[in-house]
């Protein structure tokens, strides 16, 4: 008999079972823990199968006297938790179909739909293991990326633990329009929490006149370190000064039983600059449905 999958707001929620399940789960991604979750979606919602067997973040939105679900910011996987098997993940799908007219919701990479019964688009993020020592890490990077390592590394000083709000202000500087004051917020509120429980750091680099031209943060996460924001000014991209945070940061952390996540890219630049250090890609899946009434459903697509 299928156990029931209750949708549940996270006020009726207990997140430190909640949490557990994510924290030991093989799949486990810092985006579905309960204190992730209140920062960039604060009135999310799960849906539990049994007794918090398997698990599965929603963000969900009401539009037009209709309910839709969406990928909140700073969420690249989320998903069901642990992985599940092909007919739990079955069972999550006709339960999201059934609550909500219209999903996009982006699966993490240990969960894989085969079957028919959903859309799916498939996404490719980048991880580089950090457990080999550096000098080996080193050797895998691509001709590209050592040949403008040098220059970034003369040009640039790299430092640790800038400050939440040095890092903000900069963003909010060199950032396009995409930064906006909610995704401000959200990224604070992450920033300030994980820093908080020293499992969150900013690198900065900076230039000759010792001014930031560029910076990132990174997210602890299970066996993760998640590189979850950054930003260069004009100068620090001239300077090739990414390259230089990014390095530091392998050298400072291999030898270490995790992976650092780059978070994607689909965008063939980007996408090249992470493999220069190495990084493979890994496939993870986007799942969809549209059952919008009419017009509603056109601009959807």
């Amino acid at each position: 008999m299928d156990k029931k999958i209750l949708l549940l707001n996270n006020k009726q929620i207990d997140t430190q079972l909640w949490d557990k399940v994510i924290q030991n789960a093989p799949n486990s991604r810092v985006y579905a823990e309960s204190w992730y979750l209140d920062c960039v979606a604060p009135n999310w919602q799960g849906l539990i199968y049994g007794n918090y067997e398997y698990i599965m973040p929603v963000i969900g939105m009401h539009k037009w006297g209709l309910n839709y679900a969406i990928q909140p910011m700073y969420c690249q996987q989320l998903g069901i938790f642990p992985t599940a098997t092909p007919s739990v993940s079955l069972e999550f799908i006709n339960s999201l179909k059934s609550k909500f007219k219209y999903f996009q919701i982006p699966l993490n990479s240990l969960n894989i739909r085969t079957d028919k019964v959903i859309d799916v688009d498939f996404r490719k993020n980048y991880i580089l293991s950090l457990n080999p020592a550096y000098t080996d890490i080193k050797k895998k990077y691509t001709k590209h990326t050592l040949r403008y390592l040098p220059k970034a590394q003369a040009t640039n000083t790299v430092m640790k633990n800038i400050g939440i709000s040095d890092f903000i202000e900069f963003k909010s500087q060199n950032s396009q329009k995409s930064f906006t004051k909610t995704h401000k917020t959200a990224l604070q509120l992450i920033i300030a929490h994980s820093t908080s429980k020293a499992r969150g750091i900013i690198y900065g680099a900076y230039s000759p006149k010792n001014e930031l031209i560029a910076a990132a943060f990174f997210l602890k996460s299970a066996q993760r370190y998640v590189y979850l924001s950054s930003v260069s000014s004009d100068q620090g991209k001239a300077n090739r000064a990414m390259y230089a945070i990014i390095d530091q940061f392998i050298a400072d952390h291999a030898q270490q039983p995790a992976l650092l996540d780059f978070e994607g890219s689909m965008f063939e630049g980007i996408a090249r600059f992470f493999a220069g250090f190495g990084a493979q890609p890994e496939t993870y899946q986007v799942i969809k449905h549209n059952n919008l009434p009419g017009i509603i459903k056109w601009f959807k697509k």
